[in-house]
């Protein structure tokens, strides 16, 4: 296979066959995803040692543990045994693991700590130490956890890239602008959709063009701007430019604004005072700490290949985890501010329970926009002939050297698939065999 089989760069098109090809998928699962470094949680998770929750690193099923050091674990939730789940709650404290086949016991840290009949059976001369949980490598993030089972891959911080790491932590820096100021809420909202997991990806990484997909639900006003929208900064009075931001070296994409000024706090008219009260110290707070960067607000991106997320008032991250060519699992975690009021907490409570997830007002429109889309990609006739991605072509430009919006990534203003071509270029440079 080759990339130009998937995508025409110059002539701004995208082969369908990518979203409905099971050899595809195979490829993706070996290729994109095995390599990658994967976000499987926040360590407000793992509150206390012992601590831990079952996640996924790719498409593997992961226990991310806290064990009784502290250290934060990532092991294959896979027993060495006969390969049962050595976990099989979703989340809890323990002192270790035991799979339910055959009893093998396993330390917070995936060491082999039990096996029955060890003297009578094995002699006493199983070689514990070799046949513990398999552990991925892990990198803790501003209190995101990242993981890999690829020895042979980048640093965390090489994959991610400069650019990406001042996104990533100006995503998770709280309303006050101090570093890793959220904490998640709730259970993991989890769902599938009968669609490619790129339709997705690709939405979230820059899909500023949709919006009249949105048309019924904004006049819901389900935000807390009080305007007639589905978001919180609707009501924001000073200028903004809207752009995309893609790093076409790795993939990773964002969608921002950069306010023309530092500017006052718009009150959110569809929030308690007490709401309003804890947002404009912390606008102020901010402002104080992050100086000229607090023009920055962040809508949302894509960590290469499936980590996505959402913020400007309604932080969430979450995969995009590939069951098949055609189907996907959606896992999203929820997050408020650490040091909120309980107050500030259940309010962006209820908004996420009305914008996001199967049953949020937003979410259901995306969701029938991508199972639909699915179905034009499997059409016989419909699949001979490739989609168009030339919105805002020629138009991105490199980060200037001065400017402190990045130093690899290139930059389009308003509406534009600069973000979805450089997803899909860099997405077809891991799949082929051939550029």
């Amino acid at each position: 296979m080759r990339a130009t089989d998937f995508i025409d760069l110059e002539a701004g098109t995208l082969s369908r066959e990518i979203f409905s090809s099971e050899e595809i998928y195979r490829r993706e699962v070996e290729r994109v995803f095995a390599p990658a470094w994967s976000f499987v949680g926040h360590t407000s998770q793992l509150a206390k040692n012992g601590d831990f929750f079952l996640s996924r690193c790719g498409i593997e099923p992961v226990i991310v543990s806290r064990d009784q050091a502290g250290a934060i674990n990532v092991l294959l939730n896979s027993c060495r045994h006969r390969g049962m789940p050595a976990c099989r709650y979703d989340s809890g404290n323990a002192t270790d693991f035991i799979c339910s086949y055959h009893g093998w016991s396993y330390g917070l840290d995936g060491a082999l700590v039990g096996v029955p009949k060890f003297r009578e059976r094995y002699q006493g001369k199983l070689e514990r130490e070799k046949w513990g949980l398999i552990r991925a490598r892990v990198n803790v993030f501003h209190g995101s956890i990242w993981a890999t089972f690829d020895d042979a891959a980048l640093s965390f911080e090489d994959y991610l890239g400069p650019d990406m790491q001042f996104y990533l932590q100006a995503l998770l820096q709280g309303p006050d602008g101090d570093d890793d100021g959220y904490e998640v809420i709730g259970g993991l909202v989890k769902w599938q959709v009968a669609c490619n997991w790129k339709f997705g990806a690709e939405n979230f990484a820059g899909d500023h063009y949709h919006g009249y997909s949105h048309i019924s639900v904004e006049r819901l006003s389900v935000g807390l701007s009080g305007k007639t929208s589905r978001h919180n900064f609707a009501a924001a009075k000073t200028p903004r430019q809207a752009m995309s931001v893609a790093d076409p070296k790795r993939g990773h994409t964002i969608r921002a604004s950069v306010f023309k000024d530092l500017a006052g706090y718009d009150v959110q008219a569809g929030a308690p005072d007490e709401v309003n009260d804890y947002y404009l110290k912390c606008h102020e707070e901010r402002q104080k700490r992050l100086g000229d960067k607090a023009r920055l607000l962040i809508h949302g991106g894509v960590i290469f290949p499936n980590t996505h997320f959402n913020s400007a008032g309604r932080t969430t991250i979450g995969l995009w985890l590939p069951l098949s060519a055609g189907k996907t699992e959606i896992w999203r975690w929820l997050f408020v501010p650490r040091n909120a009021p309980n107050i500030v907490k259940d309010t962006l409570r209820e908004y996420y329970l009305r914008y996001a997830g199967p049953a949020g007002m937003v979410e259901q429109d995306d969701m029938e926009n991508w199972t639909a889309a699915q179905h034009g990609t499997e059409s016989l006739v419909a699949r001979k002939y490739p989609f168009n991605y030339q919105l805002a072509m020629g138009l991105a430009r490199p980060a200037r050297a001065d400017e402190w919006l990045g130093r690899d990534v290139s930059i389009t203003e308003d509406v534009a698939e600069h973000n979805q071509r450089a997803f899909y270029a860099h997405w077809a440079e891991r799949i082929a065999d051939t550029p």
